[in-house]
């Protein structure tokens, strides 16, 4: 039972270091993964900083406005369409 106290610590971190390479950048709370990395080597402070303030809570951020998508444009108004274009002169019969 000694070692118990220096075991939990190890333990902790291996746990939140395995959570973080698991998550997605994009749902990492309020410092970048890498930061987080560096964070959970503190002893006790850092595990448990990361599993309150840090690890994904199931919330997903807002979602930003999708672009606008190109219209498509009309053949008579591309001018490779028109560039292309093959007229044949009028044949009479």
């Amino acid at each position: 039972m000694r070692f118990l106290p220096f075991v939990i610590p190890i333990v902790l971190a291996i746990y939140c270091w395995i959570e973080l390479a698991q998550s997605d950048a994009r749902d990492v709370r309020l410092v970048p993964r890498w930061g987080w990395a560096f964070v959970i080597a503190f002893p006790l402070i850092g595990p448990v900083s990361w599993l309150v303030y840090g690890r994904p809570n199931g919330e997903r951020p807002a979602p930003t406005a999708p672009r606008p998508q190109a219209r498509p444009m009309a053949p008579d108004d591309d001018p490779e369409f028109l560039r292309n274009l093959k007229i044949d002169p009028p044949s009479e019969s």
